[in-house]
């Protein structure tokens, strides 16, 4: 809870709380940092509770450019009523502190969420090399 900077990326889809990787312009030179904000940081579990409703059946999205476990950290109180996530996972580093995707299966299953389906969503132009996937994890049965 409180105020983080965000630095904000020239394509605006690449704009993250966390420093990019030169790795990350090399493969998307258009997504270079042009400014910084602050923004107002809340903790997942402390918005969503008031729009859950007893019974739903609970999706999270989460694509927050390298800082989806921290989302992960501010929804405990919620967790156990999220039925699948849907998680952007980097395969090698693309932004500084991230943790990746073999880290991010790791954390899902200790929650009780297996890796349900994944595919494309980053690829390296020059040589066609995965960057980023799109993963969704349901609750293990």
């Amino acid at each position: 809870e409180g105020e983080i900077e965000i630095h904000v990326s020239a394509n605006s889809f690449s704009s993250s709380v966390l420093d990019m990787l030169e790795s990350h312009l090399r493969s998307a030179p258009g997504s270079q940092y042009v400014g910084t904000e602050r923004v107002r940081l809340r903790r997942l579990d402390s918005i969503a509770i008031p729009y859950l409703r007893s019974g739903s059946v609970i999706l999270l999205k989460v694509d927050t450019q390298g800082y989806e476990d921290r989302v992960l950290d501010g929804a405990a109180a919620i967790l156990p009523r999220i039925a699948g996530i849907q998680l952007e996972l980097s395969l090698v580093p693309l932004y500084r502190g991230q943790e990746l995707l073999p880290e991010m299966i790791e954390r899902l299953r200790q929650l009780d969420f297996g890796l349900w389906a994944i595919w494309p969503a980053f690829v390296e132009p020059a040589n066609g090399r995965l960057l980023q996937v799109d993963a969704t994890f349901f609750r293990a049965q």
